[in-house]
């Protein structure tokens, strides 16, 4: 398993806190991110940005923890960012696309 700073590194300014996710995220990895994200966007008081550039795969745990991410979004939607064209496609079959504004 690895590390939650390997998965996703934070960026906060004051426009947005910019989640920037990386690498191959499974169903063990997603259960141990979902705390620490939770945790990030309560307490960031601004908009909230996930950067997928760097992101190659994604379990559906990892699905779950994002539309628990953007129920907890209190400025609007969580949007999406560089995401890769099958990750967009997964967003839209799911309706998760009505949830996050994907870029």
């Amino acid at each position: 398993m690895i590390g939650i700073a390997d998965m996703v590194e934070y960026i906060k300014d004051e426009e947005s806190l910019k989640c920037i996710f990386s690498g191959r995220i499974n169903t063990t990895d997603a259960e141990s991110l979902e705390n620490d994200l939770i945790d990030n966007i309560q307490h960031c008081g601004t908009k909230v940005v996930f950067d997928f550039a760097n992101l190659e795969y994604v379990a559906s745990m990892f699905l779950r923890v994002c539309v628990k991410a953007a129920r907890v979004v209190r400025l609007g939607k969580i949007k999406v960012i560089n995401a890769h064209e099958d990750i967009k496609h997964i967003f839209e079959i799911t309706g998760f696309d009505k949830l996050m504004e994907i870029e």
